[in-house]
Protein backbone atom coordinates (compact mmCIF):
# COMPACT_ATOMS: atom_id res chain seq x y z
CA UNK A 1 0.00 0.00 0.00
CA UNK A 2 1.44 3.38 -1.03
CA UNK A 3 0.07 6.56 0.57
CA UNK A 4 0.89 10.14 -0.41
CA UNK A 5 0.06 12.68 2.30
CA UNK A 6 -0.20 16.44 1.77
CA UNK A 7 -0.25 18.28 5.09
CA UNK A 8 0.89 21.69 6.32
CA UNK A 9 0.35 20.51 9.92
CA UNK A 10 2.93 17.76 9.52
CA UNK A 11 5.68 20.37 9.50
CA UNK A 12 5.45 20.15 13.32
CA UNK A 13 7.06 17.18 15.09
CA UNK A 14 3.97 16.68 17.26
CA UNK A 15 1.95 15.93 14.09
CA UNK A 16 4.44 13.41 12.74
CA UNK A 17 3.29 10.82 15.22
CA UNK A 18 0.05 9.84 13.51
CA UNK A 19 1.85 8.76 10.37
CA UNK A 20 4.73 7.25 12.31
CA UNK A 21 2.16 5.04 14.01
CA UNK A 22 0.39 4.20 10.73
CA UNK A 23 3.77 3.24 9.24
CA UNK A 24 4.24 0.65 12.01
CA UNK A 25 1.68 -1.57 10.32
CA UNK A 26 4.46 -2.56 7.95
CA UNK A 27 2.65 -3.26 4.68
CA UNK A 28 2.62 0.42 3.80
CA UNK A 29 4.90 3.09 2.34
CA UNK A 30 4.09 6.70 3.23
CA UNK A 31 5.45 9.87 1.63
CA UNK A 32 4.46 13.18 3.24
CA UNK A 33 4.73 16.52 1.43
CA UNK A 34 4.94 19.52 3.78
CA UNK A 35 5.67 23.24 3.31
CA UNK A 36 9.30 24.29 3.64
CA UNK A 37 8.14 26.83 6.24
CA UNK A 38 4.85 27.72 7.92
CA UNK A 39 3.53 30.38 10.30
CA UNK A 40 1.54 29.08 13.27
CA UNK A 41 0.39 31.20 16.22
CA UNK A 42 2.84 33.96 15.21
CA UNK A 43 5.75 31.49 15.15
CA UNK A 44 7.64 30.73 11.94
CA UNK A 45 8.19 26.99 11.67
CA UNK A 46 10.82 25.34 9.48
CA UNK A 47 10.88 21.70 8.49
CA UNK A 48 13.79 19.43 9.34
CA UNK A 49 14.22 16.44 7.04
CA UNK A 50 13.17 13.15 8.61
CA UNK A 51 13.15 9.72 6.97
CA UNK A 52 12.26 6.56 8.85
CA UNK A 53 12.26 3.46 6.68
CA UNK A 54 8.84 3.23 5.05
CA UNK A 55 7.99 6.80 6.11
CA UNK A 56 9.62 9.76 4.33
CA UNK A 57 9.07 13.51 4.28
CA UNK A 58 9.56 16.01 1.50
CA UNK A 59 9.45 19.80 2.03
CA UNK A 60 8.53 22.16 -0.80
CA UNK A 61 8.15 25.91 -1.19
CA UNK A 62 4.64 27.38 -0.85
CA UNK A 63 2.96 30.76 -1.09
CA UNK A 64 0.69 32.12 1.65
CA UNK A 65 2.43 30.12 4.39
CA UNK A 66 0.13 30.33 7.40
CA UNK A 67 -3.12 30.57 5.43
CA UNK A 68 -4.64 27.10 5.31
CA UNK A 69 -7.25 27.94 2.69
CA UNK A 70 -4.97 29.90 0.35
CA UNK A 71 -1.60 28.19 0.31
CA UNK A 72 -0.39 25.99 -2.51
CA UNK A 73 2.96 24.55 -3.55
CA UNK A 74 5.04 26.63 -5.95
CA UNK A 75 7.90 24.12 -6.09
CA UNK A 76 6.93 21.17 -8.25
CA UNK A 77 5.33 18.15 -6.56
CA UNK A 78 4.42 16.45 -9.85
CA UNK A 79 7.04 13.71 -9.40
CA UNK A 80 5.34 12.43 -6.24
CA UNK A 81 2.12 11.88 -8.18
CA UNK A 82 3.55 10.66 -11.48
CA UNK A 83 6.34 8.38 -10.26
CA UNK A 84 5.24 7.29 -6.78
CA UNK A 85 1.76 6.33 -8.12
CA UNK A 86 0.08 6.27 -4.70
CA UNK A 87 -2.80 3.94 -3.97
CA UNK A 88 -4.18 6.61 -1.64
CA UNK A 89 -3.77 10.38 -1.59
CA UNK A 90 -4.47 11.70 1.90
CA UNK A 91 -5.07 15.45 1.76
CA UNK A 92 -5.00 16.89 5.27
CA UNK A 93 -6.43 20.19 4.07
CA UNK A 94 -9.87 21.77 3.71
CA UNK A 95 -11.78 20.78 0.54
CA UNK A 96 -12.16 24.44 -0.58
CA UNK A 97 -8.44 25.26 -0.30
CA UNK A 98 -6.17 26.07 -3.22
CA UNK A 99 -4.03 23.14 -2.13
CA UNK A 100 -7.07 20.88 -2.56
CA UNK A 101 -7.52 22.16 -6.12
CA UNK A 102 -3.84 21.57 -6.83
CA UNK A 103 -4.08 18.03 -5.45
CA UNK A 104 -7.20 17.13 -7.44
CA UNK A 105 -5.68 18.40 -10.69
CA UNK A 106 -2.42 16.48 -10.20
CA UNK A 107 -4.31 13.31 -9.27
CA UNK A 108 -6.44 13.52 -12.43
CA UNK A 109 -3.38 14.14 -14.60
CA UNK A 110 -1.00 11.51 -13.22
CA UNK A 111 -2.71 8.88 -11.04
CA UNK A 112 -6.44 8.73 -11.68
CA UNK A 113 -6.83 5.37 -9.92
CA UNK A 114 -5.57 6.74 -6.61
CA UNK A 115 -8.20 6.95 -3.87
CA UNK A 116 -8.57 10.48 -2.51
CA UNK A 117 -9.22 11.44 1.13
CA UNK A 118 -9.62 14.97 2.45
CA UNK A 119 -9.92 16.27 5.99
CA UNK A 120 -12.05 19.09 7.38
CA UNK A 121 -12.12 20.85 10.73
CA UNK A 122 -15.17 22.96 9.90
CA UNK A 123 -17.67 23.03 12.77
CA UNK A 124 -19.78 26.03 11.78
CA UNK A 125 -21.24 27.02 8.39
CA UNK A 126 -19.13 29.84 7.02
CA UNK A 127 -18.30 31.65 3.84
CA UNK A 128 -14.75 32.04 2.64
CA UNK A 129 -13.22 35.08 1.02
CA UNK A 130 -13.79 34.85 -2.73
CA UNK A 131 -16.55 32.40 -1.89
CA UNK A 132 -17.49 31.72 -5.53
CA UNK A 133 -13.99 30.31 -6.10
CA UNK A 134 -13.88 28.36 -2.83
CA UNK A 135 -17.35 26.93 -3.45
CA UNK A 136 -16.41 25.59 -6.88
CA UNK A 137 -13.16 24.09 -5.57
CA UNK A 138 -15.13 22.43 -2.79
CA UNK A 139 -17.68 20.94 -5.20
CA UNK A 140 -14.88 19.54 -7.34
CA UNK A 141 -13.11 18.04 -4.30
CA UNK A 142 -16.38 16.48 -3.10
CA UNK A 143 -16.93 14.91 -6.53
CA UNK A 144 -13.42 13.48 -6.75
CA UNK A 145 -13.06 12.24 -3.16
CA UNK A 146 -13.60 8.72 -1.84
CA UNK A 147 -13.59 9.51 1.88
CA UNK A 148 -13.55 12.42 4.31
CA UNK A 149 -12.11 12.64 7.80
CA UNK A 150 -14.16 15.08 9.90
CA UNK A 151 -13.11 16.50 13.23
CA UNK A 152 -16.55 16.12 14.79
CA UNK A 153 -20.08 14.90 14.22
CA UNK A 154 -21.15 18.49 13.56
CA UNK A 155 -18.46 18.88 10.90
CA UNK A 156 -19.91 15.82 9.17
CA UNK A 157 -23.41 17.30 9.28
CA UNK A 158 -22.12 20.49 7.67
CA UNK A 159 -20.45 18.50 4.90
CA UNK A 160 -23.76 16.80 4.15
CA UNK A 161 -25.55 20.16 4.12
CA UNK A 162 -22.97 21.40 1.62
CA UNK A 163 -23.57 18.49 -0.70
CA UNK A 164 -20.89 15.91 0.13
CA UNK A 165 -22.39 12.43 -0.32
CA UNK A 166 -19.31 10.25 0.10
CA UNK A 167 -18.10 8.12 2.97
CA UNK A 168 -16.76 9.81 6.08
CA UNK A 169 -15.50 9.06 9.56
CA UNK A 170 -14.44 11.09 12.58
CA UNK A 171 -10.72 11.73 12.81
CA UNK A 172 -9.84 13.57 16.01
CA UNK A 173 -6.81 15.73 16.61
CA UNK A 174 -4.26 13.60 18.41
CA UNK A 175 -1.91 14.18 21.30
CA UNK A 176 1.48 12.57 21.85
CA UNK A 177 1.20 10.74 25.18
CA UNK A 178 4.99 10.46 25.43
CA UNK A 179 5.26 14.28 25.41
CA UNK A 180 2.12 15.34 27.26
CA UNK A 181 2.36 13.67 30.66
CA UNK A 182 2.79 14.56 34.31
CA UNK A 183 6.32 15.81 34.92
CA UNK A 184 8.28 17.58 37.66
CA UNK A 185 8.33 21.33 36.96
CA UNK A 186 9.53 22.71 40.29
CA UNK A 187 12.47 24.47 38.64
CA UNK A 188 10.22 26.16 36.09
CA UNK A 189 7.83 27.26 38.83
CA UNK A 190 10.75 28.81 40.68
CA UNK A 191 11.86 30.60 37.51
CA UNK A 192 8.33 31.97 37.04
CA UNK A 193 8.10 33.11 40.65
CA UNK A 194 5.26 30.74 41.56
CA UNK A 195 5.25 30.00 45.28
CA UNK A 196 4.27 26.65 46.78
CA UNK A 197 1.11 28.07 48.35
CA UNK A 198 -0.14 29.69 45.13
CA UNK A 199 -2.95 28.09 43.15
CA UNK A 200 -2.39 28.48 39.41
CA UNK A 201 -5.29 28.83 36.97
CA UNK A 202 -4.05 28.50 33.40
CA UNK A 203 -4.83 29.12 29.75
CA UNK A 204 -2.83 28.05 26.68
CA UNK A 205 -3.61 29.30 23.19
CA UNK A 206 -3.90 32.32 20.97
CA UNK A 207 -4.63 35.62 22.68
CA UNK A 208 -7.68 36.63 20.67
CA UNK A 209 -11.08 38.00 21.63
CA UNK A 210 -13.00 34.90 20.54
CA UNK A 211 -10.95 32.80 22.94
CA UNK A 212 -12.93 34.35 25.84
CA UNK A 213 -9.92 35.55 27.79
CA UNK A 214 -11.88 38.49 29.18
CA UNK A 215 -14.37 36.05 30.72
CA UNK A 216 -11.48 34.22 32.38
CA UNK A 217 -9.89 37.43 33.69
CA UNK A 218 -13.20 38.64 35.15
CA UNK A 219 -13.92 35.26 36.75
CA UNK A 220 -10.41 35.32 38.22
CA UNK A 221 -11.09 38.79 39.61
CA UNK A 222 -14.27 37.58 41.33
CA UNK A 223 -12.33 34.66 42.80
CA UNK A 224 -9.70 37.04 44.22
CA UNK A 225 -12.31 39.36 45.75
CA UNK A 226 -14.18 36.50 47.42
CA UNK A 227 -11.01 34.88 48.75
CA UNK A 228 -8.73 37.72 49.94
CA UNK A 229 -6.78 35.42 52.25
CA UNK A 230 -5.89 32.88 49.58
CA UNK A 231 -3.17 33.15 46.94
CA UNK A 232 -4.07 32.67 43.27
CA UNK A 233 -2.18 33.31 40.01
CA UNK A 234 -3.46 33.39 36.45
CA UNK A 235 -1.03 32.00 33.87
CA UNK A 236 -1.66 32.89 30.22
CA UNK A 237 0.56 31.14 27.67
CA UNK A 238 0.31 32.46 24.13
CA UNK A 239 0.61 35.41 21.79
CA UNK A 240 -1.87 37.42 19.80
CA UNK A 241 -3.59 40.66 18.97
CA UNK A 242 -5.68 40.68 22.18
CA UNK A 243 -2.74 40.93 24.55
CA UNK A 244 -2.82 44.73 24.97
CA UNK A 245 -6.57 44.82 25.62
CA UNK A 246 -6.22 41.86 27.99
CA UNK A 247 -3.72 43.74 30.15
CA UNK A 248 -5.83 46.88 29.96
CA UNK A 249 -8.78 44.98 31.48
CA UNK A 250 -6.53 43.43 34.14
CA UNK A 251 -5.15 46.88 35.01
CA UNK A 252 -8.66 48.36 35.36
CA UNK A 253 -9.54 45.54 37.75
CA UNK A 254 -6.29 46.02 39.66
CA UNK A 255 -5.10 42.44 39.17
CA UNK A 256 -2.36 42.81 36.56
CA UNK A 257 0.34 41.79 39.04
CA UNK A 258 -1.47 38.48 39.58
CA UNK A 259 -1.07 37.49 35.94
CA UNK A 260 1.88 35.50 34.59
CA UNK A 261 2.09 36.12 30.84
CA UNK A 262 4.22 33.80 28.72
CA UNK A 263 4.73 34.39 25.00
CA UNK A 264 3.83 31.46 22.71
CA UNK A 265 6.25 28.59 23.27
CA UNK A 266 7.28 25.73 20.95
CA UNK A 267 4.82 22.83 20.95
CA UNK A 268 7.24 20.52 22.74
CA UNK A 269 7.56 23.01 25.61
CA UNK A 270 3.81 23.34 26.19
CA UNK A 271 3.57 20.38 28.63
CA UNK A 272 6.08 22.05 30.97
CA UNK A 273 3.78 25.03 31.36
CA UNK A 274 0.60 22.98 31.62
CA UNK A 275 2.20 21.05 34.45
CA UNK A 276 2.63 24.34 36.33
CA UNK A 277 -1.16 24.72 36.40
CA UNK A 278 -3.63 23.43 38.96
CA UNK A 279 -6.51 23.79 36.50
CA UNK A 280 -6.68 24.68 32.80
CA UNK A 281 -9.53 26.76 31.38
CA UNK A 282 -10.63 27.10 27.75
CA UNK A 283 -13.23 29.92 27.83
CA UNK A 284 -13.93 30.27 24.09
CA UNK A 285 -16.72 32.48 22.72
CA UNK A 286 -18.76 31.56 19.64
CA UNK A 287 -18.69 34.23 16.93
CA UNK A 288 -20.82 34.49 13.77
CA UNK A 289 -17.77 33.39 11.78
CA UNK A 290 -15.99 31.15 14.28
CA UNK A 291 -16.57 28.45 16.88
CA UNK A 292 -14.15 26.31 18.90
CA UNK A 293 -13.84 23.34 16.56
CA UNK A 294 -11.92 21.07 18.93
CA UNK A 295 -9.80 22.48 21.75
CA UNK A 296 -6.73 20.23 21.67
CA UNK A 297 -5.23 21.92 24.73
CA UNK A 298 -7.99 20.29 26.80
CA UNK A 299 -6.73 16.85 25.81
CA UNK A 300 -3.13 17.92 26.41
CA UNK A 301 -4.05 18.99 29.95
CA UNK A 302 -5.92 15.72 30.58
CA UNK A 303 -2.78 13.84 29.55
CA UNK A 304 -0.79 15.93 32.05
CA UNK A 305 -3.30 15.06 34.80
CA UNK A 306 -4.51 18.66 35.08
CA UNK A 307 -8.30 19.07 35.52
CA UNK A 308 -10.07 21.11 32.83
CA UNK A 309 -12.93 23.59 32.59
CA UNK A 310 -14.37 24.67 29.25
CA UNK A 311 -17.12 26.88 27.90
CA UNK A 312 -19.99 25.35 25.94
CA UNK A 313 -18.67 26.78 22.65
CA UNK A 314 -18.57 24.41 19.69
CA UNK A 315 -16.97 21.03 20.31
CA UNK A 316 -15.60 21.76 23.78
CA UNK A 317 -18.35 19.83 25.65
CA UNK A 318 -17.88 16.82 23.34
CA UNK A 319 -14.13 16.80 23.85
CA UNK A 320 -14.42 17.09 27.63
CA UNK A 321 -17.31 14.63 28.06
CA UNK A 322 -17.62 13.71 31.75
CA UNK A 323 -13.92 14.41 32.36
CA UNK A 324 -14.20 18.12 33.19
CA UNK A 325 -16.61 20.96 33.96
CA UNK A 326 -18.59 23.10 31.49
CA UNK A 327 -19.88 26.66 31.91
CA UNK A 328 -22.03 28.93 29.73
CA UNK A 329 -19.73 30.84 27.42
CA UNK A 330 -19.24 34.45 28.44
CA UNK A 331 -20.58 33.85 31.98
CA UNK A 332 -17.78 34.81 34.38
CA UNK A 333 -19.91 34.07 37.43
CA UNK A 334 -20.56 30.49 36.37
CA UNK A 335 -16.92 30.03 35.45
CA UNK A 336 -15.96 31.25 38.92
CA UNK A 337 -18.36 28.69 40.44
CA UNK A 338 -16.70 25.90 38.44
CA UNK A 339 -13.29 27.10 39.61
CA UNK A 340 -14.56 26.94 43.20
CA UNK A 341 -15.50 23.29 42.68
CA UNK A 342 -12.09 22.33 41.31
CA UNK A 343 -10.26 24.30 44.01
CA UNK A 344 -12.30 23.25 47.05
CA UNK A 345 -13.70 19.78 46.30
CA UNK A 346 -10.75 17.38 46.34
CA UNK A 347 -12.87 14.31 45.58
CA UNK A 348 -14.33 15.91 42.45
CA UNK A 349 -10.93 17.16 41.39
CA UNK A 350 -9.33 13.71 41.76
CA UNK A 351 -12.24 12.08 39.91
CA UNK A 352 -11.94 14.48 36.98
CA UNK A 353 -8.19 13.93 36.79
CA UNK A 354 -8.71 10.16 36.60
CA UNK A 355 -11.50 10.47 34.05
CA UNK A 356 -9.50 12.93 31.98
CA UNK A 357 -6.43 10.74 31.82
CA UNK A 358 -8.52 7.70 30.86
CA UNK A 359 -10.54 9.58 28.23
CA UNK A 360 -7.51 11.18 26.60
CA UNK A 361 -5.55 7.93 26.54
CA UNK A 362 -8.39 5.92 25.00
CA UNK A 363 -9.68 8.42 22.43
CA UNK A 364 -7.08 11.01 21.54
CA UNK A 365 -3.64 9.41 21.38
CA UNK A 366 -1.91 9.21 18.03
CA UNK A 367 -1.86 5.43 18.39
CA UNK A 368 -5.65 5.17 18.53
CA UNK A 369 -6.12 7.70 15.71
CA UNK A 370 -3.52 5.93 13.55
CA UNK A 371 -5.36 2.63 14.04
CA UNK A 372 -8.61 4.13 12.73
CA UNK A 373 -6.77 5.84 9.86
CA UNK A 374 -5.20 2.56 8.78
CA UNK A 375 -8.61 0.86 8.87
CA UNK A 376 -9.96 3.47 6.44
CA UNK A 377 -6.98 2.94 4.10
CA UNK A 378 -7.58 -0.81 4.05
CA UNK A 379 -11.31 -0.37 3.51
CA UNK A 380 -10.75 1.92 0.53
CA UNK A 381 -8.33 -0.48 -1.14
CA UNK A 382 -10.53 -3.51 -0.47
CA UNK A 383 -13.51 -1.74 -2.04
CA UNK A 384 -11.45 -1.14 -5.18
CA UNK A 385 -10.81 -4.86 -5.73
Amino acid sequence: MKVLVISHSAIQPTYHRKFEEVARYGDIEIKIIVPEKWVENTQELHFSQIDRGNLSFLSKKVVFAGYGSRFFFTESIIKQFREFKPDIIHLEEEPWSLCALQTVILRDLFCQKSKLIFRTSLSIPSKQRFNFIASNIEKLTFKKSDHAFVLSKRAGEILREKGYNGDMSIGYNGVDASVFRKIDVRNLKNDLGIKDNEYVIGYVGRLMKMKGIETLIRAFNILLKENPNKSYRLMLVGSGEYKEEMFSIASELGIKEKIISIEAVPALDVPRYINCMDVLVLPSLTMPWWVEFFGRVLVEAMMCEVPVIGSDSGEIPNVIGDAGLIFREGDENELKEKLDIIINDKDTRDLLITRGSTRASSMFTWESIARETYKVYCSLLNSAK
